[in-house]
């Protein structure tokens, strides 16, 4: 699928030399259209004499050969991106000059885009907001917003100074270095460009911050007044609860790969699921992470989950058929919210001096299993971004060994 394109002379008000704006006309299927406007204006004989005249006069046949490579240019361009065709993408090779295609804003907003389209709604978000910070900083002192910030701007100084101002409004050096960190991505894509000569390249001398937040597993004495606290039944304290601790057993589960699990994942001894964090960003195939499917987890599926629907139905009914992309993460992060809430209110009123959410439950297992078997299974069983690694220990490790250590994570509660 490519858009169509045309030349459009827009006679809705004419100019003060009695000219009309020339604009390009794009259409993209099924109901997406644009207007660039050119660097021409012609009066409505000139336009039908030149570009709609099949044989121009003589002083009109180069004003024909313009507007026609113009057209053609379009259309290259249009076939060039196919399906992944957007009106920023398209206006950033057709209309880019060197000045133009340098600003860090159009990067970002194509970065977004792709994100969006790749459905990876929670990083588009971060990028989204990385953005937005970098134009109040680049603004600060400023009337009105920017809308250009060039690449060479981005310095070694800039970057200390934006480190400050972040740290002076009591922003953590982790926000600081996730922020940089994204920034960098869209200064190396415009180096592989070519649009940014590697020598301006700041990030080598910066040093980007890393937060030293320390975080903190829960220890097996929190773990069974969490576990064995009488609770009454379908209460939101005993529902957080439940599939805080269904994360913890299932290799620490992050709560979007529970929402996304699907009746043909689960099997009689296992089930199997891929990171959503991961899975649109690994080079290599995806791997399988397998959990055990012991007594507990399976009681759990039972009682919260759909194991009897159909193959592509949702276990757990957190999302619905039909949903978009958006509609999933915010209903993911709604549910997230809900466990996080309810749960720091049980952990309250059972006066455990804890900040608990549903990251802890990830953290508290990756901290048993390194404790009780080695680091190696741990980065197995959680899936770490370094899969390609984690996979070279997987035959070290065999079904008899994943139920017992899957058995383990409850002792705490005999």
């Amino acid at each position: 699928m490519k858009a169509d394109v045309s030349l459009y002379l827009d006679t809705r008000r004419a100019l003060k030399d009695g000219t009309f704006p020339l604009k390009l006309y794009v259409y993209y299927p099924p109901k997406n259209e644009k207007w660039f406007p050119l660097d021409y204006s012609l009066s409505e004989s000139d336009f039908e004499s030149s570009y709609l005249a099949e044989r121009p006069r003589n002083d009109l046949k180069d004003l024909k050969l313009e507007l026609d490579a113009i057209v053609v240019k379009a259309n290259d361009i249009s076939k060039d991106l196919g399906e992944l065709f957007n009106f920023r993408k398209f206006e950033l090779k057709m209309f880019g000059s060197q000045s133009r295609t340098t600003n860090v804003i159009d990067f970002f907003k194509i970065k977004y885009d792709e994100l969006m389209e790749n459905e990876q709604i929670g990083t588009a978000s971060g990028y989204d907001c990385t953005l937005n910070c970098f134009v109040r900083f680049f603004s600060d002192g400023k009337k009105e917003p920017v809308k250009f910030i060039a690449f060479s701007e981005i310095t070694v100084e800039s970057m200390n100074r934006y480190e400050r101002w972040m740290l002076k409004k009591d922003n953590s050096k982790s926000t600081v270095g996730m922020y940089v960190r994204n920034l960098r991505h869209i200064y190396k894509r415009a180096i592989k460009a070519g649009l940014v000569h590697p020598d301006l390249y700041p990030f080598t001398d910066y040093k980007i911050p890393k937060g030293r937040k320390v975080k903190k597993a829960l220890e097996n004495d929190v773990l069974k007044v969490l576990y064995k606290a009488k609770l009454e039944p379908g209460s939101h304290w005993k529902i957080a609860r439940d599939y805080w601790f269904f994360s913890f057993q299932c290799n620490g589960m992050n709560f979007r790969d529970i929402a996304e699990l699907k009746v043909r994942d689960l099997d009689e001894d296992f089930f199997s699921f891929f990171r959503h964090k991961t899975i649109n960003t690994s080079k290599d195939d995806p791997h399988p992470i397998i959990v055990p499917m012991t007594e507990s987890i399976r009681a759990f599926i039972e009682k919260y989950g759909n194991p009897d629907g159909k193959p592509k139905d949702y276990v757990f009914p957190i999302f619905k058929h039909g949903m978009s992309p958006l509609e999933r993460h915010k209903a993911n992060q709604n549910f997230i919210r809900y466990v996080n809430q309810h749960l720091q209110k049980l952990a309250d009123h059972l006066k455990l001096k804890i900040r608990i959410g549903t990251g802890k439950a990830r953290h508290s297992f990756s901290t048993q299993v390194t404790r009780a078997i080695s680091m190696e299974f741990a980065q197995e069983a959680l899936g770490h971004a370094s899969i390609k690694t984690t996979q070279n220990y997987m035959a070290g490790f065999n079904s008899a060994v994943k139920f017992k250590m899957a058995n383990k994570l409850l002792e705490f509660a005999d």
